[in-house]
Order: C-alpha cells, then structure tokens, then sequence
C-alpha cells in the first residue's frame, strides 16, 4: 500500500451548525489546487452541502469554500443525467459505501440514472467522465448558483459564473472553457444562464477554470487537459499526491492510526489555494479580488492565519519549504497590491479575528533561512506598516493608538485580551526579522512591546483580564465566561497565549511549579463554561464539554499549545500524557474525526506533530518542545526521527540528516 491509500477524504465530514466533528468536506483536488470538487448531496443545507451519510447526490460541486463560516465563491454544480434533465428534483440516490472520494478520483454510480461519472482532477480544472449502463444517452447540466452566461460552438463550451461569497468581492467572475469528446446532440437553456448538454452514448468533459479571463481558461485547457484522457489526468494526479505524502514515512502495529495520520496529512495540503495561473509567456499572474485587477506574481488564497500560523506553515516548514517560500512571496505581492498584509483571504480580504498572525508565518520562516534576501527586505517593509499603523477596515490591526499609548487594547474594543497578546507576539515575531535586517533600534522597540501581555496579568485570579482605559480590570469576572474581552474561549484558554516568553509568564506566577501548578489545574477542571457576551451557546463551547480534557479545549486553537507547555517548563512526561491522551481520544478516522473545526489543516497539523514527537510552541523561533513519537519508526523527508533527549529540539536538527 502507498501512503495514498491510507488517506480517508470524508474524515470529519459530519457536522451541522451547532456542533462540528471538523467542518470539511471531502476534496478531490491536487495539493493546493485552485479547483476543488466534492459531492452536493442538499443544497438546501446551505455551506453545509455534504453529509456522509445522505443517499441523494445533487451533483459533482466546483468548490472553493475554505470552511462553513466563510462560504463559497466561484461554485458551479454539474450534474450528470440520462435521458431527459428532470425540470425538478434534480437528484438521484447513490451508495455512499460504493463511492469513491480520493483526493485524485471520484467515481460515483446514479442509480436514477444508471449511469457512473468519474472525475480526475488538475490544479485549475477536472476531466469527467460519463458512462450509461444500458448504453444509452448521457447528459450534464451546468446548474450555476448565480447569473452566468454560457455559450456551445461545436464541442467546445465557453462561459462564466458570478457566483460570490457573503463578503461581497462583486469583482470575483470564474470563467470556463470546456472542451467536448463529442458535440452535444441537443443543447437546453436553463435557468440563471446555465446549459444542459445531451449527448449520444458516453462522453468526456474536460473542465479548465480561471479568475482571470476566458482566454486565460482556454491557455490552462491547453497546459493541463489537452490531449489527455482521464486515466492520463488520474495518474498524473495520484503521483503529485503520493509525492508529498510519501514525504513521511511511519510505520507501527496501530493501523488506525497510521489512516488517521495520513488523512490529516491530505488535509495539510489543501491550503492555502493556490491562486495563480501562467499567462501565454509562462509568466505567474493573479487575479486580485481586492483590487479588481490583475497582478503579476504568485499568490495563494483561502487561509485565516489566526488558525494556520500556530501549526500549518510550521508543518509545511519541514516537509515543503519551497512552497512555505513562494506563499509568503504570494503574502507580500497581495501587501505591495493593497497597501496591507493579509490577515484572513477568502479570496480577498475578509478581516476576521484578532490581530494580524501573518507577522508569525514570516518570521518563522526567515528565521529558518526559507525566507531571505530581496524578499525578507520587502515583507519586513509591510510587517512594519502592522505594528505601527492603525488598520484600515478589513486590513490591518486593530486599536493601534490605544495599544501604543497605554501597552494594551482596553476593553471598551471586542476580545481586548487576545488582540493584546497577538500584539505581543506578533511585536515580538516582526522584532525577530528586524534583527535579520540589521535593524535594531526597531528591534529594541517592538522586544519591549512584546511584553505589554504583562499588562493585563493579575496576579490576585492567576489570570489575563480585560482592563479599562484607566488601567482597572473589568468586573466582574468570571474565569469561565466566554467572549467579552476573549475570543472563542475563557480566561482559562485564553490567559497563556504567550508562546514567546514563558519564562516571563512562570515569573509572573512566581515560579516555573506555580505555572506548573496552574496548568495541572486546567486539565483536572471541569469542561463548565457559561455562555457570556456570546450571549448563546457556540458549537465550540459544546465540543469543549462533551469531553474529559478539563478547560484544555483542544476543539479549538487558543488550546493547542497547552499541553506541549509542560515540556517547555521541564515536566515533559506530562506533555507525553496529555498528547497521547488527546490524540488517542480526540481524533479518529471516521466521518466523526476531528474534536472541532479542522480550519484549513490547522487541526490535522496539530495530530500531525502530536505522532511526530514535536510541536511549534512558538513559530518565529526555529526550534519545537519535544514529547515522543507516537508511531515506532518516523522517517521525514529521509531522515530517521526518534525520541529526542532534549526538551527543545532546533529546526535544523529536524531537517538535517543526523537522527536525533
């Protein structure tokens, strides 16, 4: 068996609005694809299109959705169909047990239709393919979700979508150029400018995409699916898969979660999208949703570096750094388009959560010479515009005269604590790549920034508090309220995100045991939590206290350093615990899988590194806290991994040949 066949699509594909097992659905696509296909089986759920268990197929779905909370952009249904294209109930049942959903295939049987479609995709675009059982005609219906306009000369399909997502990038349009193995016998008008296509006996549609022109679609046809048949555009697809996940090599007794490992992988290269496509020189451009414009340059989108910072890029890091590169060059091309580093793109700025965590991915990877040069020198430029200038909307930080003036954002601003300790860090994190740069006057300025998180500690609850303009904590205060001065959390999640200094936080509780203490504390606690100024209960609350992790809610990211704390303080066998704990008891290889929303592989990376032995406390610094292996034999891009005798292990000691 290869890696590949490991690797479960549907792994955390069961969810609704308030509760989610991962919030995915399953992706057939190349690693980092721009087009991603998957099955709609109810529409009518909304962002929650797919379900594992339903019978009812509703069509292959041209997909770009980065998670429920965003939405789509760009989506298109094609629909399969024999004889004549039902006016309604556009449907058919299909076994889900007799379905195939690889990340380079999906083969489905319409027992309405007798027919079988199966698709093999390409970075841009998909070949389908359509087989009748009896032999008789075959159809596809291209059902848009908005007003499109599609025109049919010969065997050749051209045309586009304006179907957008609730951040209204009115500038978004997808275009198409579909190239027939035969001319449509009959072509049906359908509503909102889509098409139903009628052909005699079985056909192949081959499928290429584009968010720069027409034109630029017909140039990916040419460079991805002309003159290759579906087993062709399979194979190519199965081998790009297999050559990352081959990356990793693990072997042991427990199979479970050997599928489990490598489906969290998949899920790691997923995203960011690429969001690039080769004009006729070969030469990268992209399609800038903000702008309206398009731009020379790479670029890759769908990514909320809230999430990805703390576990994707830092995975990518060791396993893929050529592309850890050209992504953080795609970053800096969007800051030089805008004005503004990104903060959350879907595909263009959408603004979400506190602070401004790209600061993180960049300097994690200068700091790990991925990133230098010309490159370094222009994403230091845009790194500083953060750190002292007030944001503009969606761009930017937020609350930066006030951060400036006082050493914290009070509490009259929304989740006040985490904007201020995101501040921090990323203070820190630009501080790092300032010293790069020769740069220390600035470096001087934003390391003493960087502990401006002291200014909200109390010592008196142990806690981080929100605090007014005159410098008074909040009342009253409640260390297992949600919301208010906290995002997606309490104080209990929420009052250690101080990755970058943690001897500062132990000092602040007295001492490295007082920190130990509290920490120990946490996980006995009870998963109790009270609603707050969220003013209902949010799925993630209920994912934390349908488990026994104490206040640990690893369903969620302000918690998944906590248990690799311990190994940082020096009580390493804690830190073996509770991730062997949390991997065994959180993550499973069903449609269940994930503890909460998997947001992008931020989730899959943290069970990644949990079987590895290591983990990114602190990305911006070249170095993990060790726990151990959870498989026998761990091989990463050649080079054996084993269990660490140091607490702390340098990036290089992972990337170098030597065994630890």
């Amino acid at each position: 068996m290869s890696e590949l066949d490991y690797v479960f699509t549907g792994m955390g594909s069961l969810n609704d609005r308030r509760f989610s097992n991962g919030n995915v659905y399953p992706v057939t696509a190349l690693p980092f694809g721009m087009a991603n296909f998957t099955l709609q089986t109810d529409g009518g759920a909304g962002n929650w299109f797919y379900n594992p268990l339903a019978h009812s197929f509703e069509g292959i779905r041209l997909t770009h959705q980065p998670s429920p909370w965003v939405g789509d952009y760009g989506h298109m249904l094609f629909f399969p169909f024999s004889g004549e294209l039902p006016e309604r109930e556009r449907w058919s049942s299909f076994r889900p047990e007799k379905t195939s959903l690889c990340p380079h295939e999906m083969d489905v049987y319409l027992q309405r239709f007798r027919l079988r479609a199966r698709l093999a995709p390409t970075e841009r675009g998909a070949v389908i393919s359509l087989s009748q059982r009896d032999g008789a005609g075959t159809g596809l219906a291209l059902l848009p979700f908005a007003e499109s306009c599609f025109s049919v000369s010969g065997n050749t399909v051209t045309g586009y979508t304006d179907s957008q997502s609730i951040w209204n990038f009115k500038r978004i349009r997808e275009y198409f150029y579909i190239s027939l193995s035969k001319a449509p016998g009959r072509v049906q008008p359908l509503e909102k400018g889509g098409l139903a296509l009628y052909f005699d006996g079985d056909a192949d549609i081959f499928v290429a995409t584009s968010f720069v022109s027409e034109e630029q679609a017909k140039r990916n046809f040419g460079l991805e699916l002309e003159g290759r048949a579906l087993e062709k555009v399979r194979a190519l697809a199965k081998e790009c898969w297999e050559g990352y996940l081959s990356r990793i090599q693990v072997s042991g007794e427990n199979a479970s979660r050997k599928r489990t490992f490598y489906s969290c992988f998949y899920r790691a290269l997923l995203y960011p999208r690429k969001f690039y496509e080769y004009d006729e020189a070969g030469t990268p451009v992209h399609f800038n949703a903000d702008t309206g414009r398009t731009e020379k340059g790479v670029f890759y989108t769908d990514n909320g570096f809230w999430d990805t910072y703390r576990t994707v890029y830092p995975f990518l890091s060791i396993i893929a750094p050529e592309l850890v590169r050209e992504m953080v060059e795609g970053f800096v091309n969007y800051s030089e388009e805008t004005g503004w580093l990104p903060r959350w793109l879907s595909p263009g700025e959408i603004g979400l959560m506190p602070g401004t965590l790209i600061e993180a991915v960049i300097a994690d990877a200068c700091v790990k010479g991925i990133v230098t040069g010309d490159l370094r020198k222009r994403a230091y430029r845009a790194m500083l515009r953060n750190a002292f200038e007030e944001g503009e909307g969606r761009h930017g930080r937020l609350g930066v005269k006030e951060y400036t003036a006082l050493g914290y954002l009070p509490c009259d601003f929304k989740e006040s604590v985490n904007h201020t300790c995101d501040c921090a860090y990323g203070d820190f994190c630009i501080s790092r790549v300032a010293l790069l740069e020769g740069d220390e006057k600035t470096a001087e300025i934003l390391s003493a920034r960087s502990e401006n998180w002291k200014n909200l500690f109390d010592p008196a609850s142990g806690f981080l508090r929100g605090k007014d303009r005159e410098g008074n904590f909040r009342t009253p205060f409640d260390p297992y309220e949600w919301g208010g001065d906290n995002c997606e959390g309490s104080s209990w999640q929420n009052s250690f995100a101080v990755y970058h200094d943690i001897a500062g936080l132990a000092k602040a509780y007295g001492s490295e045991q007082a920190l130990l203490s509290r920490l120990d504390e946490l996980f006995a606690a009870e998963p109790k939590f009270t609603v707050g100024a969220y003013g209902q209960e949010i799925h993630e609350m209920s994912e934390m206290a349908s488990v026994d992790f104490g206040q640990c809610a690893i369903s969620n990211q302000p918690s998944f350093h906590l248990p690799w704390m311990f190994s940082a303080l020096g009580a390493r066998e804690k830190t073996q615990h509770w991730v062997r704990k949390l991997a065994d008891e959180a993550f499973f290889c069903t449609a269940d899988g994930f503890p909460g929303d998997e947001d992008n592989g931020t989730t899959a990376c943290w069970y990644l590194f949990a079987c590895l032995g290591f983990y990114p406390l602190c990305p911006g610094k070249a170095e993990y806290v060790a726990s151990e292996p959870l498989f026998e034999t761990v091989t990463v891009c050649g080079k054996k991994i084993g269990r660490s005798k140091q607490d702390v292990i340098a990036h290089k000691d992972i990337v170098c040949e030597e065994k630890l």
